[in-house]
């Protein structure tokens, strides 16, 4: 016989598309059950992302009520769930889904208890055959443990879990895997109980699925462009699994999105609108922005980030920022616009040589106009870098002449203790940086560093002195 298993991945709450796709979704399952075939529908995580206004005023339910009226039968929680959405929304968020959420390798940081609200795996049987289920997330510790949770190692969990579904009389075993394509592959060469593995997080787009060994591995790209379609041939004389087909299905913008799905969406955003009308400050001048040369802006968050951390100097790019801001009322969607990153300080050590060469680099445009992506990155450009306890002096030819950190000359064996943005730790842009000895992530998104700087207006003052100057010391 054969199983149909739909699903979707990475959405990103790019939500107009997604009830396009969920429409195209919709009218295939029902065709499907209508020739009384056996199909599953799930998501691989990632739906949410605070980068949207009506996630990041709703904390997710927005997304949970979409997925609740899709029903699916089963939703793993991505990084963007587990760490852009605080956890005391988790169950929230689970209850409003009315979805079973898979989570094998999420665990209380303080004793090691699962979450009540959250599954290891799942057993449904149709049709006479039994199909195990069980989800994983990618284990950024570093962030879940500032949240009080601790992610397993995801290898560790696979014996037990699938195992464990075997046991109980699983005929086929999947793995909804928010781990990436190159940690799917590890997988299905070492862990023959799992029979199928649908994946997420590196957003690639697999046409067909693919085979390792006998484990099958399928994903379906990002931000709602396509769903998954795959076709299981199950013999169920002799019990096994014989075959999988399938492909990925491009959103049709042709159709028009299914009036409940549209009302939805509209009702929470309508409520979203009300909690970002709230000003959260005034801003008593205007602070400029410029991607490419120095930016107030930057400069503003980047002092705040110094004294927020302790740490003797600060550099961020200003890539981050997509405006600067007029002087007013300051609105928590205008704060949102201005900056969708959900990009954490981090505080690392690094040598003066170490600084000097991140600095050299960030007056080359193959380092600030690169394009910038993952990690948090939400904005085109990587721009250039703001600093904070620094001063630059550099000549006509964009060449560095002196460095002043924490009000002497750069020592290039010293090292400093720095904060800067946890995407250019991560993300390699500069590999001094992602060198660096990390020392801890501080837990507040860099808006938030924002609101709090604009309450102080001596800060906006201190945002508006120049710490790149041309020219001689």
């Amino acid at each position: 016989m054969d199983l149909h298993l739909i699903h979707t991945n990475d959405v990103h709450s790019h939500l107009d598309a997604y009830i396009t796709l969920a429409t195209q979704i919709r009218q295939l399952r029902n065709h499907l059950s209508a020739r009384n075939e056996t199909v599953f529908l799930f998501d691989i995580g990632d739906h949410a992302d605070r980068m949207a206004p009506e996630t990041d005023a709703t904390m997710g339910l927005v997304n949970a009520s979409l997925l609740r009226v899709m029903n699916y039968d089963a939703w793993v929680f991505g990084n963007n769930e587990g760490l852009i959405i605080p956890s005391v929304y988790w169950e929230a968020l689970c209850r409003q889904s009315a979805t079973p959420v898979l989570n094998g390798n999420l665990r209380k940081l303080e004793d090691g208890a699962a979450y009540p609200f959250f599954q290891d795996s799942l057993l449904l049987e149709r049709n006479g055959v039994k199909i195990g289920i069980f989800g994983l997330t990618a284990p950024y510790n570093e962030y879940y443990h500032i949240e009080g949770t601790n992610a397993l190692d995801p290898f560790e969990q696979i014996p037990r879990l699938a195992g464990g579904l075997r046991r109980q009389g699983a005929d086929v075993v999947v793995l909804l895997s928010h781990l990436g394509l190159s940690v799917d592959r590890n997988i299905a060469s070492h862990n023959p109980d799992v029979d199928m593995i649908i994946g997420s997080h590196t957003h690639h787009l697999l046409e067909q699925p693919e085979k390792i060994g006998d484990v099958w591995i399928a994903q379906a790209g990002k931000f709602a462009n396509y769903f998954g379609h795959l076709v299981l041939d199950y013999d169920m004389d002799k019990r096994c699994l014989r075959n999988v087909v399938g492909c990925v299905v491009a959103r049709d913008d042709s159709l028009e999105p299914d009036a409940d799905l549209r009302a939805i969406l509209e009702e929470w955003r309508r409520r979203a609108d009300r909690i970002l009308e709230e000003v959260v400050a005034v801003v008593p001048e205007k602070l400029y922005h410029h991607f490419h040369h120095e930016s107030e802006l930057g400069n503003l968050v980047v002092d705040e980030m110094r004294k927020l951390s302790g740490a003797e100097l600060a550099f961020l790019n200003t890539g981050v920022f997509h405006f600067g801001l007029e002087s007013g009322n300051l609105t928590r969607k205008t704060l949102l616009a201005c900056c969708p990153s959900p990009i954490n300080p981090v505080v690392i050590d690094l040598y003066g040589w170490q600084i000097r060469d991140v600095l050299e680099k960030a007056l080359r445009k193959e380092y600030t106009h690169r394009r910038g992506f993952g990690f948090g990155f939400r904005g085109n450009e990587v721009g250039s870098l703001a600093v904070s306890g620094l001063k630059i002096w550099y000549g006509e030819d964009d060449r560095l002449l002196s460095i002043e950190a924490a009000g002497e000359p750069l020592n290039d064996n010293r090292i400093y203790r720095i904060v800067t943005g946890d995407y250019l730790v991560f993300s390699g842009v500069y590999e001094e940086i992602a060198r660096g000895t990390k020392i801890r992530v501080e837990p507040v998104f860099l808006r938030e560093v924002m609101e709090k700087a604009l309450a102080n207006p001596d800060h906006l003052r201190q945002a508006k002195i120049k710490r790149w100057l041309r020219g001689g010391a």
